[in-house]
Order: C-alpha cells, then structure tokens, then sequence
C-alpha cells in the first residue's frame, strides 16, 4: 500500500487499545537474523547455520505539540500523560506485559506484541511542543526450530541455463540426456 493511501494512519500507533498522542515516528524496526558463520581453516569460504529469528528492538520519538485549549478535547499532552502511564503498566510490577501494538511499518515486519525497554524524558523543542523517545522490545516467545544451514540451489530451480538464457523447469533432469547415454551403454554391453 503507498503511503499517500494510508494518510493519518502513519503519525501514531495503537498501543493496547490506545492511540498514541502527537506524531510518532519509528525507526529501528529492521527484521535481522542470526546466522552461525564459520571460517573453514586453512582454506576460503565458510559454512552457515541460521540460528533462528532474535527478538527484535525498536524506537518510536512522540512529537508532542503545544494546541493550546481545546476546550473539552484533550491536547497531545494530556493524552500523553495518560499514554505515559499506560507504558509504565507495562513494566512495573513482578512480571512486565506485552501488549499488542499496530502500525502499518511495524505490522509489515510482523512486529504484533511489545513490552517497554525504557521512556526517555521529556525534551523540549522551544517552540511550546515536546518530545519522548521510548525504545520498545518484541514480545515473542520461543519456540523449538532446529538449526538449519544455507543450501545452495539445484541447478534445476535457477532461471535458467546461462549459457543459453533458455529456461530450466524445476522437474527437468539436467543429466537426463547423459543418465540415458549411460544408460543405453550399460544395456549394450550386457548383451552376449
């Protein structure tokens, strides 16, 4: 989806079932993963073993403004207070929460679930707004997968020959032709 469809949906996220004040703006929403990577000795190359997907970590900066009385409505800072204490929930007590969280980045990269990793103070713009940048970690739970190392692909399941740029179906044999010759060769000397 472009982004000039989405419009608003963009400046804030849904944290539990709460929409955050201001503009939020995340980065660090990268999706890595974690390879195993050894050096053969005494040659080049190595071999790699993916290890599985590590929790991934995050930062949303909240850009709050100054709107002034808005009569009944609740300005950014307001709904920041109350924001504030929704993410505090989270991670005081015994055992800290994860609640679900929605963004259009954020649900691309299948982040679904956080916790907070910290709430930065407030700094101020000198214009009347202010700022938070709070750092999330993902909740996920693990989950048993053997390790799995990088294979090479067939010749078969590539584009194509690239000598002849003429495309390989990934049932074709490229042997067919010499398995045949080899074969019809063990038949003929078979016969008496």
């Amino acid at each position: 989806m472009r982004p000039s469809d989405q419009g608003d949906e963009l400046n804030y996220v849904i944290l539990g079932s709460m929409r955050s004040p201001g503009k939020a703006t995340i980065s660090g929403h990268n999706r890595d993963k974690s390879w195993d990577v050894k050096a053969a000795k005494g040659q080049t190359g190595a071999s790699s073993s993916k290890q599985g997907d590590p929790i991934g970590k995050f930062s949303i900066l909240f850009e709050l403004a100054d709107d002034g009385d808005n009569g009944d409505a609740p300005g950014d800072f307001d709904v920041w207070d109350e924001f504030q204490r929704l993410l505090e929930s989270i991670v005081d007590g015994p055992t800290p929460k994860a609640l679900p969280i929605y963004h259009p980045d954020l649900a691309l990269n299948h982040y679904t679930e956080v916790s907070v990793e910290s709430i930065g103070g407030r700094i101020h713009d000198r214009l009347g707004g202010a700022s938070h940048t709070v750092k999330f970690i993902e909740y996920k739970p693990p989950k048993p997968k053997p390790a799995a190392k990088a294979q090479p692909k067939p010749y078969a399941a590539t584009e194509g020959d690239i000598g002849t740029g003429r495309r390989v179906s990934e049932r074709e044999d490229p042997n067919a032709a010499a398995k045949r010759e080899v074969a019809g060769l063990l038949t003929e000397a078979k016969r008496p």
